[in-house]
C-alpha cells in the first residue's frame, strides 16, 4: 500500500485514487554518504510503520540542487519527499534568491537526525582544550590558522565561520572535495585543524592522530559526553549540526504531512534504529512539522545575517 491508499482512509484527508509507484525519499548525493544512510533507515521505518512500499532514490550533483528541484516540482501528494540537509538552508541566502529560500520551496514534514561535529586540531598545535586553542587563536597573528572542510557550505566549513565570527579572528578557510582529502591533509599536519564529523574525529582522536577539543551541538553529546561544547568553552552562538530533515513539495496535504512525521518521529527513537544512527555519530530528530519550520526560519535568518555582513561567500 503506498501513502495515498493509505491515508485515504484517515480523518481530513481526501480520499485519492492509489499509485502504483512507490513513495521515493530523494537524496541529493550519491549513496554511501550519511545523507544516504539515515535516508534508508527512514525508508525501513516508514515501510514498516505505513505498510507503504518506500524506495531512496539519489540524484546526485550541484549541491542538492538537482534533487531539491525535482521534488520542489512534483506532484504534492506525500510521494516525493526530499531529504535536506545543512546546504540547502544555506545555499538559497548565500544566492541572495528570495523565492529559493527553503520553506518558500517546501514544506517541512519532520526532521529526521542531527549529528554534531567535533573541533579537531593536530597534535602539533599547542592547546590540549577549546579553552586553551581559543586563546591561541585570539592571540596568534592573523592567518596563523587554517582549517580544512569537505567543500564550500559543508557544515565542516560553516562552522569554521562561526567559529572565527565569534572570535573575531576569522580563520583561513581551505575547502576539499570531500571530508576524506581533507582528513589527509589534517593528519599529516598540513592543515592544523578541522571541524570533522563525529565518528571520524573521535577515531582519529583515539588513535592519537588528533586531539578532540569540542563538539559543535548545543549541549554535549550522547556519543561523545566528555567533550565540552564551544559555548561551555566560551564561544555561545557557535552552535551547527549536520541536520537531515524531510521535506515535501508546497501544496502537500497536512494530514499526509502529519502521518509522515508522527511515524518517523516514533520509529527513529525506537532502540534499534537508534543503535544504528549512533553509529553514524547522530541521534533521532525530535521536531515535528511546526517545529521543524521553525527550525528552518530560524537558521535561514542566522545566515541571512552573515551573509549580509559579508562574513559567508560560497565563491
Amino acid at each position: 500500500m503506498n501513502l495515498a491508499a493509505a491515508t485515504a482512509l484517515s480523518p481530513g484527508v481526501v480520499h485519492a485514487q492509489a499509485r502504483p509507484e512507490p513513495m521515493r525519499l530523494v537524496v541529493g548525493f550519491a549513496p554511501g554518504g550519511p545523507t544516504d544512510a539515515v535516508a534508508r533507515i527512514a525508508a525501513e521505518v516508514l515501510t514498516t510503520k505505513l505498510g507503504a512500499s518506500v524506495v531512496v532514490e539519489n540524484r546526485p550533483g550541484a549541491s542538492g540542487a538537482i534533487a531539491a528541484s525535482a521534488v520542489s516540482n512534483a506532484k504534492p501528494d506525500g510521494n516525493t519527499l526530499l531529504v535536506n540537509v545543512v546546504a540547502d538552508i544555506v545555499n538559497p541566502v548565500v544566492a541572495r534568491d528570495k523565492d529559493a529560500v527553503i520553506t518558500k520551496r517546501f514544506m517541512p514534514v519532520v526532521m529526521l537526525a542531527e549529528s554534531p561535529n567535533v573541533l579537531v586540531v593536530h597534535p602539533s598545535v599547542k592547546a590540549t582544550t577549546a579553552k586553551e586553542f581559543i586563546e591561541l587563536e585570539r592571540t596568534s597573528p592573523k592567518d596563523s590558522f587554517s582549517y580544512g572542510s569537505a567543500g564550500l557550505g559543508t557544515v565542516s566549513h560553516l562552522s569554521g565561520v562561526l567559529f572565527g565570527d565569534a572570535t573575531g579572528v576569522p580563520m583561513l578557510h581551505v575547502p576539499y572535495k570531500g571530508t576524506g582529502p581533507a582528513q589527509v591533509d589534517l593528519l599529516a599536519g598540513r592543515v592544523p585543524l578541522m571541524f570533522d564529523n563525529l565518528i571520524n574525529g573521535l577515531a582519529n582522536a583515539k588513535a592519537g592522530s588528533v586531539r578532540a577539543l569540542a563538539v559543535t551541538s548545543t549541549k554535549r553529546w550522547p556519543g561523545a559526553p566528555d567533550l565540552p561544547t564551544l559555548a561551555e568553552a566560551g564561544l555561545p552562538d557557535t552552535d551547527l549540526v549536520s541536520v537531515f530533515g524531510l521535506l515535501a513539495p508546497v501544496g502537500t496535504p497536512k494530514p499526509v504531512v502529519d502521518r509522515i512525521a508522527s511515524a518517523l518521529l516514533e520509529g527513529m527513537a525506537a532502540p534499534d534504529v537508534r543503535n544504528r544512527l549512533n553509529q553514524i555519530g547522530a541521534e533521532p530528530g525530535t521536531l515535528n512539522a511546526q517545529a521543524y519550520g521553525t527550525y528552518l526560519d530560524t537558521q535561514t535568518q542566522r545566515w541571512e545575517k552573515l551573509v549580509a555582513a559579508g562574513k559567508l561567500d560560497l565563491k
